[in-house]
């Protein structure tokens, strides 16, 4: 649901279904360095894997760096856990509502996140 409410396409949903991502023109380079950054880190490859590293310092900031691998890492540590705990999930038309209800936005998140960094 969140992808949904951040403008993620049903077409990008479906090439970041295996490792379609790499060579798909729906996402730019900076997007596919951080999704390979991602999943190294949930494989717990990423200390092994020079090439991903390089493209990230590459193409983004000491900050945003630290960003998307804190980021990763909460959503593992999440999984983590409910896969541990045998947590039963929402249904997904109880998430649409929600998100319906909630109402988040790409732009409300950008502007949650500008106050937090002060830009």
């Amino acid at each position: 649901m969140l992808g949904q409410a951040l403008g993620l396409t049903d077409a990008e949903f479906d090439a970041l279904q295996g490792d379609d991502y790499r060579s798909s023109a729906l996402f730019n380079e900076r997007e596919k360095a951080a999704l390979s950054w991602s999943e190294a880190m949930t494989l717990n490859a990423a200390k092994r894997d020079g090439a991903h590293w390089n493209d990230l310092r590459r193409l983004f900031s000491d900050a945003e760096i630290v960003e998307i691998s804190l980021a990763c890492a909460m959503f593992n540590m999440i999984n983590r856990l409910n896969d541990s705990f045998r947590t039963e999930l929402e249904s997904e038309e109880y998430n649409r509502r929600q998100h319906r209800a909630v109402g988040v936005t790409a732009q409300a998140l950008e502007d949650y996140a500008c106050r937090i960094c002060g830009r």
